[in-house]
Formats: structure tokens, sequence, C-alpha cells
């Protein structure tokens, strides 16, 4: 009897134990963890129409975010791999916005996707254009105005092209092909995940002369903080997703935040603090950094001591003259 009484208890241990050491169901994620992560790779500014965003360290004249990546052919549609280490968050959260005064920014968002975009096919040329902040995703989708941007083109033929800069069209050029295209938006709920299905694969087949193979999300490296991810992981509430799931939701300018020191981040903060290579030329990703920064705090530091400006001046006392200085001479 003593002993089938232990069994039970160990087992409820047990039970007890695998359930504390399980990972969360859900990929939580907050303003504080996109700025402990991206603040090492840019910088955080404010924008007078989407409020607080956040600009990479490589941005420069003629960058574009979809340069520097490619596409693979997920269950959960098109997904977007970024080159840049950071890319996990800002191409799959939140949306990217070509502001009129700051230049290309990153506007948060808390709803993962395989890519935030709306695509343009034609006969001979597939686009792609980050979707606009106002986008709402769920039973009936709200577009609103549907792209944040220039659209970046590329030959049907070179979609799968494992660096997608050599191949971009000349944004110059991309008038006409506008004109011969039209807008594909597939963004939508599947089984509690939002899937992106774009261009139609046979038509990349055709062009291409390669088969497309369909690969688990669950495969695909790069797409999430932490390297892979699981459908539970980025499975969204059925109720949420009824009201709409929208892919930007924009911090308030009013929020204040520190910024590598003391040193708020207010409006009027718009220049980068690094700026990218010449023009056209790929820059580089960055190493993983693998070290954790600490969350951003709004409380002011009230234990530090006093600034050098702070404290009071000390008068200074000339040193006593010695007596045979004090002397005088005929």
């Amino acid at each position: 009897m003593m002993k089938r009484a232990r069994a039970i208890v160990l087992s409820i241990v047990l039970l007890l134990l695998a359930g504390a050491w399980t990972s969360p169901a859900r990929a939580d994620v907050s303003f504080d963890f996109f700025y402990s992560n991206l603040s090492p790779h840019g910088t955080w500014q404010v924008s007078a129409r989407y409020g607080r965003v956040w600009q990479p360290g490589v941005y420069t004249s003629g960058w574009n975010p979809y340069y520097d990546g490619h596409w693979i052919y997920a269950d959960v549609g098109w997904t977007w791999v970024s080159d840049y280490a950071w890319g996990t968050i800002p191409f799959h959260y939140g949306t990217w916005v070509d502001d009129p005064e700051i230049g290309w920014v990153w506007v948060p968002g808390y709803v993962w996707a395989p890519a935030w975009v709306v695509f343009r096919t034609g006969p001979d040329y597939i686009g792609w254009a980050p979707v606009s902040p106002g986008i709402s995703v769920g039973v009936s989708t709200r577009l609103g105005t549907t792209a944040a941007g220039p659209f970046v083109f590329v030959s049907a033929r070179d979609f799968l092209a494992p660096r997608v800069r050599t191949c971009v069209v000349p944004e110059s050029t991309t008038r006409v092909i506008i004109r011969n295209t039209r807008v594909v938006n597939t963004l939508t709920v599947e089984r509690n995940v939002i899937v992106n299905r774009g261009p139609d694969v046979r038509v990349i087949e055709r062009a291409s002369g390669r088969k497309v193979r369909m690969v688990r999300i669950e495969q695909v490296s790069g797409i999430a903080p932490g390297g892979r991810i699981t459908r539970d992981q980025i499975a969204v509430e059925k109720r949420a997703a009824r009201r709409g799931l929208r892919a930007a939701e924009p911090i308030a300018a009013s929020r204040t935040v520190r910024a590598n020191g003391p040193r708020a981040i207010r409006e009027g903060d718009r220049r980068p603090e690094r700026a990218a290579g010449p023009q056209g030329e790929r820059p580089k990703p960055r190493a993983r950094n693998e070290a954790r920064v600490e969350p951003p705090t709004t409380a002011h530091d009230r234990d530090a001591p006093p600034s050098r400006t702070d404290r009071p001046a000390r008068k200074r006392v000339a040193p006593p003259r010695r007596p045979d200085e004090e002397r005088t001479h005929p």
C-alpha cells in the first residue's frame, strides 16, 4: 500500500515538473523585447506619422529592406528569409515604411507572418512591397492603403534567387512593369496562423525551370527570434482573428525610452548612428548578437551620483608664500 502511494506521489511530482519546464505555446513579444534586441543594430526614432520606429544602422540612400534576402515556399506560404542577423524580428513582426522625412523605418507589430508584404505579378515579373501599417488581416481583410513603399521587382525566373539584390530591376524602370502587373494580396488566416500564398507556384516553376519544393515552417531557420519556430508558437487566438489582426501597432511618441545610457530619444532625433556602405553596395550582415540587452526603462536613476556640473565648484586657494619670497631687496 505504501509503495503504491509513493508511486502515485512520484508521478504527480514528475507531471508538475514537466509542466513547469515546458516552453510556452506562443511566442510572446513586446515593445521592450524589440527595443532590447534591435537597439544594438540601429536607432529608435520618432516618426510624425507612426510614432516610435526603428531604423537599421545599414540604412543609406538607395537602401531597401527587401534587397538582402531570399524567398522560401513553406506550408504557410512565401516566407522571406533575411540576410541580416537582426532580420528575424522586423521582417516577420510589424512592417516597413518609407517615411518621407526619415526614410525606411520599421513600425512595431506583435503578430507573426511569413512575410508582411503584398505582391504584384505579371507574365514576366514579380514584385513585392511591405504592407501598410493600417492593414488588418482576419476573416475579412481590410487593406486601406495596401503598400507602404516602392515595389521591388525581379524577373519571374529570378524570384527564387538566393541573393535577390543581384536580380533587382532598377527602380527607374518599374513604372512600366507596374502597369503590366496586378496586385496579389493573399494574406489571410488558416488554421489560426497567418499565411501569405502570394504568386502562383506553377508560374514560378515554368519561368525558372525548376521544381518548387514546399517545406514545413518548422524546418526554416532565421525567421523568428531564436532561429526556428513552431506553428503553436505563431498561432493566433480565434477570437482575435475574428476581430482582425493588425500588421503594426504604432507606439506613441510620448513614450520616453533610454538609448545607450541617460540620453532619451525624443522627437527630432532622426539621425542614424551608423551609415551603410556606398549606394548599391550590399551591406554585410552583422554578426548575431548573442548577448541579451536589458529592457529599457523610463524611470529616472535616483541613486545615480550627481553629475560634474551639479556639484558645487571648489574655491581654489593659493599656496602660502615662503618667507624668503616676501623679502624686498634694496
